[in-house]
């Protein structure tokens, strides 16, 4: 029996408690709970994770992610793809785009419809680089700005997209003084990126 058959029989025998999970309010319970379905993730491979969601009485989103580790992908993939028939779960491989909503990180909020960016280019690799124009950036506080610009880029590109296209991310602050004609706004990324393949490929 291989290590991914060994995952699923776990999962359908324990199935209803990751069901109801976002119906618990018991917070060592959940918590007990979500340590649970890891230890067995992680049996099959240490590096991935996972994120359970839904609205209560419909099909419940199972989410296998690498954390944009691309080199992981395809264990994703195969996991995801010897999942059995599982009547109650929508069982994803990577993170999917979800659109433009806001985030939160840390005390930070990201509203992307605020947010503008200039593409940064390399002759040392085909990904893009971006550099973000934010309100109320703070430098002091870099590497959590950093952390949820990533989470941000991963719901408006997904997982798949934002680890293999996006090379490079920097951040300044949006002010008054930005000449804002030369930015693009952050929620046309996507366009963006799919026009920039294209013109690589010709």
């Amino acid at each position: 029996m291989n290590k991914e058959q060994l995952f699923w029989d776990w999962f359908k025998a324990n199935e209803a408690k990751f069901f109801f999970l976002n119906q618990i309010s018991d917070t060592d319970e959940k918590e007990r709970i979500l340590e649970e379905f890891l230890h067995h993730l992680h049996k099959y491979c240490d590096q991935l994770f996972f994120e359970i969601g839904g609205h209560p009485n419909d099909k419940q989103d199972l989410i296998i992610t690498a954390e944009g580790n691309s080199a992981l992908f395809d264990k994703v993939e195969t996991l995801v793809n010897q999942a059995p028939l599982l009547e109650y779960w929508n069982l994803i491989a990577l993170k999917p785009a979800i659109g433009n909503g806001t985030i939160e990180y840390n005390e930070i909020k990201l509203d992307p419809h605020t947010i503008y960016f200039i593409p940064l280019s390399s002759n040392a690799s085909k990904k893009i680089g971006i550099r973000l124009y934010i309100e109320d950036y703070d430098p002091a506080n870099l590497k959590d700005f950093l952390t949820a610009a990533y989470l941000l880029l991963d719901n408006i590109l997904g997982e798949r997209s934002n680890a293999l296209h996006v090379g490079h991310l920097e951040i300044e602050s949006l002010n008054v003084h930005t000449k804002r004609e030369e930015l693009i706004e952050l929620v046309k990324l996507p366009k963006y990126i799919k026009w920039k393949r294209a013109q690589a490929e010709t």
